[in-house]
């Protein structure tokens, strides 16, 4: 925009120029005023037709201005030459300004690919961190089945044969030595069963459980807020995915929902698990959840499940049908 302004501005002044070369007078004046007006003025027509129109407009003027003048043809060449020069800077700005459009528009089209291909990237990644955990966890349970389907049986069958064989034993000499020879199996029995709980224990994958019993409601709009940690003790883990797996039973067996709202969030010293769906109970139903007297081993199974970790479960009927159950991460029983 500047650009232009000044080429009409040096139009203007070559314009004026011509115009006061006999001297300065009162038409010189209101024809020096117009010229710089109607050039000025025509920066403001955003359609080009009318832009070169009002734009060639001053040439006009001057040119009609210095008609009859003893220099006419000496000014009227000028006044061609300086629209010429006029003309071809006008052109060259506009296609100046279109190639710097075109560099801007390459530029942000650029970086939005740039950014699009760096998130793509993040979620590749992310999928085989995901796809690495996944075959991780699969190879603890594989590990954790072999120890416990054959070392597991070879000790067992070791203390049953070193029990029979201190059964008949009748050399006092070597019993303490199959005492201890006992305490030892019996001690490893324990470590690796230690181990194979470990094993298994960590194996357990959060977000894979809570995805595939969600998954259960493909024919409802699922609005989820979960906040997965999978550094919350082994019990709850459970728990939640046992809580989490008896409600979505419930909605599909009973509920005449069609959206589903699932929260879970964690904090220092708790855990809570809400599941609200928008289906219609009658006064009836609502009546027997609220007095703890509905009939439902589902439900049942929710609050035994909460409870046997310290925590307890809930069961609302305002406006549909919601689960809540808050489980204490640092309660003794809930530790793994």
């Amino acid at each position: 925009m500047l650009y232009d302004v000044i080429i009409r501005l040096l139009a203007a002044a070559g314009l004026i120029t011509i115009a006061n070369a006999n001297g300065i007078t009162t038409s010189s004046v209101v024809v020096s005023v117009c010229i710089f007006l109607i050039l000025e003025v025509s920066l403001l027509f955003n359609d080009k037709r009318v832009y070169s129109f009002v734009t060639l407009i001053p040439f006009v003027i001057a040119g009609a201005y210095v008609w009859g003048d003893p220099y006419d043809t000496l000014k009227l060449w000028a006044i061609v030459i300086l629209g010429a020069f006029t003309a071809v800077s006008i052109i060259l700005y506009e296609i100046m300004m279109k190639y710097k459009t075109l560099l801007f528009r390459t530029r942000d089209d650029s970086k939005e690919l740039e950014d699009m291909l760096e998130d793509k990237n993040r979620r590749l990644m992310s999928e085989q961190d995901q796809q690495v955990h996944l075959a991780t966890l699969a190879e603890r349970n594989r590990i954790a089945r072999e120890i416990h389907d054959n070392v597991g049986h070879l000790l067992s069958r070791a203390i049953l044969l070193l029990g029979a064989i201190k059964t008949v034993n009748k050399d006092d000499s070597i019993s303490s030595q199959l005492e201890m020879l006992a305490g030892t199996l019996d001690e490893s029995m324990e470590k690796m069963r230690a181990s194979v709980h470990d094993l298994h224990d960590d194996s357990i994958d959060l977000k894979k459980n809570f995805d595939d019993i969600i998954g259960e409601l493909k024919d409802y709009k699922v609005l989820a807020d979960l906040d997965l940690d999978e550094s919350v003790p082994t019990k709850i883990k459970l728990s939640l995915i046992g809580i989490l797996k008896e409600a979505v039973t419930n909605i599909l067996k009973h509920s005449s929902a069609d959206t589903v709202s699932i929260i879970l969030q964690r904090n220092y010293s708790f855990c809570s698990l809400s599941v609200t769906d928008n289906g219609h109970l009658s006064d009836a139903q609502k009546e027997k959840i609220s007095s703890g007297t509905l009939d439902g081993i589902g439900l049942e199974n929710i609050r035994n499940r909460a409870r046997s970790l310290g925590g307890d479960a809930y069961f609302y009927t305002n406006d549909g049908f919601t689960v809540f159950a808050r489980l204490p991460i640092n309660d003794p029983q809930g530790r793994s």
